[in-house]
């Protein structure tokens, strides 16, 4: 998969997410292989990330605070998985 593919799928992964599809993302991952469904998660992780920095200097802040914000729900997330 060439990385326009890859950046086609991502978006297209991206649309069904805000549209509450989860189950269209996962049919969109599912035939592809491995390999493919790693970039494409790489790919949702750094927007995620580019977002979370953005949003948090519109604010004022800075990335380390937007960065330390974000390991914070992650860890807060996954103790209430936990329970």
């Amino acid at each position: 998969m060439s990385e326009y593919e890859w950046d086609r799928t991502t978006m297209a992964v991206v649309a069904s997410a805000l549209s509450g599809d989860s189950d269209g993302a996962v049919e969109l991952l599912r035939p592809l292989p491995q390999r493919d469904v790693c970039h494409i998660a790489v790919r949702l992780a750094a927007m995620a990330a580019d977002a979370l920095i953005a949003a948090a200097q519109d604010a004022g802040g800075d990335r380390e605070e937007a960065l330390s914000q974000w390991q914070q729900c992650i860890l807060q997330h996954e103790t209430e998985s936990e329970e």
